[in-house]
């Protein structure tokens, strides 16, 4: 047998974070009909249909369709464009800019008015980004409302949103965003700048992605063409050769499945003060 094995898509002790605080969000929410009905979201035709809006229109229409898949369409929220100079600035967004940061992509907070979460206007330029900050951002506000404490840490909690935003479904989007290449032009000088998203790595949202397709039992097929190759070949590898069987888990999926025990998820954040 040939001596050097495939390197594992994440060592033993993150499997059993993602498959711990996974299943803790299947047991929190998992059993909403909304979230029953959840499905792979995918960057291709028919998921994001558009009437050729622009500007904030463009990112009204896009968060809606977001807030429609993560099962949160009636949950109240306002889109507000970041009003920060830097936001507008798609170069200063590839030069390193998390979800959260100096210049954040998107941001969640909880005001007097309501809920709010606020993006940068760079990211019309960028759809998938803008779709992944929006996921993030709602995972946020789907995590406000739970009961009960994640099994995770608190200095952990950006991570338990990033697996929370592929819970919803968007796991591929996730994924594909973690690292952005672009190149760039300057007169007789050209090069490539770097932008990066999320706190979980690449390969943490393919696992990630890995467990919402075997807890849903559905086919992952239709995720490789939408990922990048390096991405799709983690995926198609993992999938087939592993199944994620040793950590148990399809002992969480009838959760999504069984719509007749939906029980109501309430909208409202809860006081953390």
């Amino acid at each position: 047998m040939w001596p050097f094995g495939r390197k594992p898509l994440v060592d033993p002790d993150t499997a059993e974070w993602h498959a711990d605080n996974f299943a803790w969000l299947v047991e929190t929410f998992g059993a909403n009909e909304a979230f029953s009905a959840s499905e792979l979201v995918l960057p291709k035709p028919g998921f994001f249909p558009s009437d050729g809006e622009q500007g904030h229109s463009k990112a009204l229409r896009i968060f809606e369709r977001v807030k429609f898949y993560c099962g949160m369409e009636n949950w109240p929220v306002v889109l507000a464009p970041d009003d920060n100079p830097a936001a507008t600035d798609h170069a200063s967004l590839l030069l390193a800019a998390p979800v959260h940061g100096k210049h954040a992509q998107g941001t969640f907070s909880v005001t007097e008015e309501g809920i709010q979460i606020s993006y940068a206007p760079a990211l019309l330029a960028k759809p998938e980004r803008l779709i992944a900050t929006f996921a993030h951002e709602l995972a946020h506000y789907l995590l406000a409302t739970a009961k009960s404490a994640a099994p995770c840490a608190d200095d952990e909690h950006e991570f338990l949103t990033d697996l929370t935003a592929a819970y919803l479904g968007f796991g591929v989007f996730m994924a594909n965003s973690v690292f952005d290449f672009e190149q760039v032009q300057d007169g007789p000088l050209s090069g490539w700048r770097m932008g990066r998203s999320g706190y979980l790595p690449e390969r943490d949202f393919i696992f990630a992605t890995a467990l919402f397709i075997a807890a849903k039992d559905i086919d992952p097929s239709p995720a490789y063409p939408c990922l990048k190759p390096h991405l799709a070949k983690l995926l198609k590898q993992r999938y087939m050769t592993w199944r994620l069987t040793s950590i148990g888990c399809r002992k969480f999926a009838p959760a999504f499945l069984r719509p007749d025990d939906a029980r109501a998820v309430d909208s409202t954040p809860k006081d953390e003060s």
